[in-house]
């Protein structure tokens, strides 16, 4: 299911897909900045979304044995709640 088979579900239970898709984008606007402003999203009865910082890492290139370096980053995860597939 992607983005808008959402939207398209929604506008089944709203009559109308106008209404659909701006509660749709609202909510992921609305998740989206909270998570940049390093803040969890917790979603009852579904899950949680975290903004993670990563650490850097030291690779090899297979190819010329030289050390490639990445730089940490942040990343979001999410931890799916309990009784999600109930």
């Amino acid at each position: 299911m992607n983005k808008e088979d959402i939207i398209n579900e929604l506008a089944k239970r709203l009559y109308d897909k106008k209404q659909a898709r701006s509660a749709v984008d609202n909510a992921l606007d609305i998740i989206c900045a909270a998570l940049k402003k390093g803040e969890k999203v917790v979603i009852s009865n579904f899950g949680t979304f975290k903004a993670k910082e990563s650490a850097p890492i030291r690779l090899k290139n297979p190819l010329t044995g030289a050390d490639v370096y990445v730089h940490s980053k942040t990343r979001v995860r999410f931890k799916p709640s309990g009784n999600i597939l109930k």
